[in-house]
């Protein structure tokens, strides 16, 4: 079944509690719940991550990151708004240097199969097994084939996808955008037998390629961009998707919600870090309508070339050009 909506989850920041827009949260988040605790009516919908495993605490003491663990203490935050769990995935390995698609087929085998018998335990033991989506760290066509061909045939028909690990390597990052796009073509390639089965993908989410998301049928993503690129890195997401250092802009147009409430929106946004995250969330939002539109209306395979061609990237082409041959169409 094609897809007919898309959602997504930006990352959860307690100084923007007044925004109600969907937002991903890790399972051990301590602040949500206390960010919301007087206001129930501003809580957002949300999805509840497993954590990212190479973050501390978790490479310093695994014990904090178990099956048992990331269940219980997304149970204790998940509420009426919570749209899903990742189960816990697990990495082909610890040393990052070495991207999936290298390491041994016997490694990659363990590490999905570890992560699939996470995924079922968590389905025998959740209260809301309705909620879950079998997590995956998995870089290669055939690996996706197989792991989610196993999933959906044992009853697990929501999957996720960790993505974007390998971005931070020059040496990786065009062939990691790539595999990304080829474990959505595997996907893609089993929808027509299990045409129930739903897909998250977290991290690898930028705004550029939303539309291409949804084009392969994700039904969801998260990622952090629209955030960090506001507050860490004092950036500001421009209409055709690329973020910009708003201390080097002249000139600037855009008639967002956020700019829209001032007089002179580029002095805000040079000043303001959360003046620049809020701006580049509306964009991610006006980005989210009209990719929903486009669904409704079948017309998502325009507007994801008419977004290609406004970002002209030549990587992004090549995963345009991988999801035609195996996308299922309406």
């Amino acid at each position: 079944m094609p897809l007919n909506s898309f959602t997504f989850y930006r990352t959860f920041l307690p100084k923007l509690s007044e925004l109600t827009d969907p937002i991903v949260l890790s399972f051990d988040n301590s602040s949500f719940l206390k960010t919301y605790r007087n206001r129930l009516n501003l809580m957002p919908n949300n999805f509840i991550h497993s954590g990212n495993f190479y973050s501390r605490p978790y490479t310093q003491k695994p014990e904090l990151r178990t099956k048992e663990r990331v269940l219980m203490l997304q149970e204790k935050i998940s509420n009426d708004k919570t749209q899903g769990l990742m189960t816990l995935n697990i990495p082909v390995s610890d040393d990052l240097t070495i991207p999936y698609w290298l390491q041994p087929e016997d490694k990659r085998a363990k590490a999905l199969n570890a992560s699939f018998s996470a995924a079922m335990w968590a389905q025998d033991t959740a209260k809301n097994p309705e909620l879950l989506y079998a997590g995956y760290e998995v870089g290669t066509f055939e690996d996706a084939l197989y792991v989610f061909d196993k999933s959906l045939k044992a009853g697990l028909t929501r999957l996720s996808g960790g993505f974007g690990l390998f971005t931070r390597s020059m040496k990786y990052r065009s062939i990691d955008r790539l595999k990304q796009f080829e474990v959505l073509a595997a996907f893609n390639a089993i929808l027509d037998e299990f045409d129930d089965a739903k897909f998250h993908a977290s991290g690898g989410s930028s705004t550029n390629v939303l539309e291409l998301l949804a084009y392969s049928n994700v039904a969801s993503a998260d990622g952090s961009s629209a955030v960090l690129s506001g507050l860490a890195y004092g950036s500001v997401i421009n209409r055709s998707g690329k973020a910009e250092r708003v201390n080097r802009i002249k000139k600037w147009s855009c008639s967002c919600e956020e700019c829209a409430r001032y007089t002179r929106p580029l002095d805000e946004l040079k000043m303001s870090a959360k003046a620049r995250v809020k701006h580049n969330i509306s964009v991610l939002r006006n980005s989210e309508r009209t990719i929903n539109q486009a669904l409704r209306d079948n017309t998502i395979e325009e507007l994801t070339e008419n977004r290609l061609k406004t970002y002209n990237n030549a990587d992004l082409w090549k995963c345009y050009e991988i999801m035609k041959q195996k996308r299922v169409r309406a």
